[in-house]
């Protein structure tokens, strides 16, 4: 049986790891029902509050022509009987081929998780982005669609 923080990086690195290797299923099972998002470092606009299945419906949209890989690390955690955050870097690149304005697009930045027990394991209820810094076509989702 894992242990608490084992479960905890377990969802934090699943979640990159499922995007990167698009195992959209597996995915799902990193998140409570309802999630919040807040990429508006990147983005801009305002912090979404949506059922997982919605995130990660748009999530497999946007990247079904997207080629990514997400580097994290370390994951810090602190846990508080059945709350948990989890705070790590990361540098994520995106390739298109087919993106007019250029095929690769890096980011690197800090990502923040709270999440909750549910059951035996805990999930995901927030995720924010704080973005450092920007590479390449900044427009490359939008063009590869």
């Amino acid at each position: 049986m894992s242990t608490d923080r084992e479960q905890i990086e377990h969802a934090v690195l699943g979640v990159v790891h499922h995007i990167d290797h698009k195992r959209w299923r597996e995915l799902r099972a990193c998140f409570a029902d309802q999630v919040t998002t807040d990429y508006t470092s990147l983005f801009g606009g305002s912090p979404a509050t949506q059922p997982a299945n919605a995130l990660i419906a748009l999530w497999r949209e946007t990247l079904s022509a997207v080629t990514t890989q997400h580097l994290l690390g370390p994951v810090a955690l602190t846990l508080t009987g059945d709350r948990a955050e989890a705070s790590c870097h990361v540098r994520a690149m995106h390739h298109a081929p087919a993106a007019r304005s250029g095929s690769d697009w890096e980011v690197l930045g800090h990502y923040h998780f709270e999440l909750a027990r549910s059951g035996d394991t805990f999930n995901i209820t927030h995720l924010t982005l704080s973005t450092f810094h920007q590479l390449g076509n900044r427009n490359l989702l939008q063009e590869a669609r």
